[in-house]
């Protein structure tokens, strides 16, 4: 069997479900061969000049020549810690560095005679307590060769896909496609300066790019799972920022650029860089730092094993056209992911409408709600979870249940990324987003930024119509109102809770997750009583942007008088 070419950098990803955390420092001639075009010799430095100039230029600066191959490089193990942002799930609009979402430990281990990969996992658990998982990427159970991914241990905050399996006491699963071609894409970031130097004829020139105040000269690089442009050092020639492009639903068209520093020589007079900044157009995302790097150490003899009821039909790498890279990663990186590649739903399952009041649905199913309210001549929306293809989706089910009914509201409790990516299917068709007091600039420059990589079609112009609740915001539509009340909360600064009088209804979102029991108070449910007390209204019932339809006089009795 011949495998792709691996490099020392796609072993020291160690933090692939996130972030690329090596760096491609090591070719070698097995499984090389036949690889490249025609004509096209592996481990052959091109003497032309542009971009395979750039990408010769940094082959040599990280210490590697056609001579020094890596036979001698068995095994690799790298123990290091990440630490974690969201922007998507700050407390503020204004700072998306807080709060940030701790900091993990890692240890990757890698066996380059097999091409098989390993990363240990300790990462912060919302709530308290930590997740502890392995993952594993390997070719050895797959009947066609094709890589297949496999997580074992706790991944998540909350609960595992439907598919997972106890083992030892411990649950454990096959990554999804989707999941599986982002951390791919991530593994390999950094293995793009050796395959760039082995596959000169995937390199192509590129104008030069601009981070920050800098301009750096840059090649592209098409590979399997991604297209990567490399912006290099013009005194140094390495590599000093490695970057993809990607949809993110806050900043649209984005930048993910992995910063590259502090240099060392890890054997041999070959060069790794210890540290590793990670951001979207700017925003950091990650932080990543080496403490310590193996070469060839012993590895051990059950480090890549999978259990045996994981063994088969586990999914092959998605197409990358249809995997939001964005999505995947960061939720893989606060542990708020569902591993399925049906995306908003678990695998098997579909979204479903449920009337809860009349000309009222409560549209549920899977890991996020929304709601449709219909008055005589529109909808009204309450949240917009997930992205546009999820949006497109309940559009789809509102023309259906509602036809000749445009969307002319979304009302959006807060502005979390999980429950407000799909705003732009709402807008292009002419919808008004209704945000919290201090969040209307926010939404607009949101709507307005370049969107040429979404990756869900959206049907019309994107109108950047926000309105802010000072208080109270309603609408009345042939006797029918709906309305929107201010929530203060430390969850998220300009939070609302909208209300529908005459089904005595409100929603809330991330606060409480109605349909379980209530059985204590706490500081969000006091949020929750206060916001209604002081709106003057009278609910009956919430629904939840998770869970599903509850009692708000659980509530108010666990709370208490107040």
């Amino acid at each position: 069997m011949v495998r792709p070419s691996v490099t020392v950098a796609a072993l020291l990803g160690a933090a692939c479900v996130s972030v690329a955390t090596g760096f491609g420092a090591v070719a070698w001639a097995q499984g090389a061969a036949g690889l490249g075009d025609a004509g096209v010799g592996a481990g052959v430095l091109s003497t032309g000049t542009g971009p395979h100039k750039l990408a010769d230029d940094c082959y040599k600066a990280i210490g590697l020549t056609d001579e020094k191959l890596a036979p001698a490089i068995v095994t690799l193990i790298v123990r290091g810690s990440l630490q974690a942002w969201d922007p998507g799930e700050s407390t503020s609009v204004d700072d998306g560095t807080k709060p940030d979402w701790g900091t993990s430990t890692f240890t990757t281990n890698w066996d380059r005679s097999r091409g098989l990969y390993r990363m240990q996992w300790q990462r912060p658990r919302a709530g308290g307590g930590m997740r502890n998982y392995a993952e594993i990427i390997t070719d050895e159970y797959s009947p066609n060769s094709t890589l297949g991914g496999y997580v074992m241990g706790v991944d998540v905050n909350g609960a595992q896909p439907q598919r997972a399996v106890m083992i030892n006491g411990q649950p454990a699963h096959q990554m999804s496609g989707k999941r599986l071609t982002a951390t791919l894409r991530e593994l390999k970031r950094l293995e793009v300066i050796a395959d760039m130097h082995e596959h000169p004829e995937r390199v192509s020139e590129i104008a030069d790019q601009r981070a920050g105040v800098k301009t750096y000269p840059a090649a592209q690089y098409r590979a399997d799972y991604g297209t990567y442009i490399v912006l290099y050092d013009r005194q140094t020639h390495l590599p000093a920022i490695i970057r993809t492009k990607d949809w993110e639903v806050y900043y649209g068209d984005t930048d993910y650029d992995d910063t590259l520093s502090d240099w060392r020589d890890i054997g041999m007079g070959i060069k790794l860089p210890f540290h590793q900044v990670i951001t979207a157009n700017g925003n950091k995302i990650f932080d990543i730092t080496y403490q310590q790097v193996q070469l060839n150490p012993q590895l051990a003899v059950d480090a890549f094993t999978v259990p045996a009821a994981l063994r088969r039909g586990a999914p092959p790498p998605a197409s990358i056209r249809d995997v939001p890279f964005q999505w995947i990663l960061r939720r893989m990186g606060n542990g708020f992911y569902l591993d399925s590649d049906a995306l908003y739903t678990d695998d098997g399952n579909a979204l479903r409408m449920q009337d809860v009041a009349p000309n009222t649905t409560f549209i549920t199913g899977g890991s996020h709600n929304t709601m449709l309210v219909a008055t005589n001549s529109y909808l009204v929306v309450f949240d917009a979870p997930g992205d546009d293809g999820l949006s497109n989706k309940v559009l789809d089910m509102a023309a259906q249940k509602y036809p000749g009914k445009p969307v002319r509201y979304v009302v959006l409790t807060h502005h979390h990324i999980d429950h407000t990516g799909g705003v732009r299917a709402y807008a292009a068709q002419g919808a008004t987003l209704v945000v919290g007091k201090g969040d209307g600039a926010f939404w607009r420059k949101v709507l307005n930024a370049p969107a040429g990589m979404n990756i869900y079609p959206i049907k019309g112009k994107v109108q950047a119509k926000v309105i802010e609740v000072d208080g109270k915001w309603s609408v009345n539509d042939a006797g029918r109102e709906v309305a929107a009340y201010a929530l203060p909360t430390d969850h998220a600064t300009g939070y609302i809770f909208p209300y529908v009088p005459d089904a005595k209804l409100g929603w809330v979102t991330d606060l409480w997750n109605p349909g379980a029991p209530v059985t204590a108070s706490n500081p969000v449910l006091v949020n929750i009583v206060d916001a209604v007390k002081k709106a003057g209204v009278q609910p009956e019932r919430f629904a939840g942007g998770h869970g599903a339809i509850g009692n708000y006089a659980d509530v108010v009795k666990v709370v208490g008088n107040r």
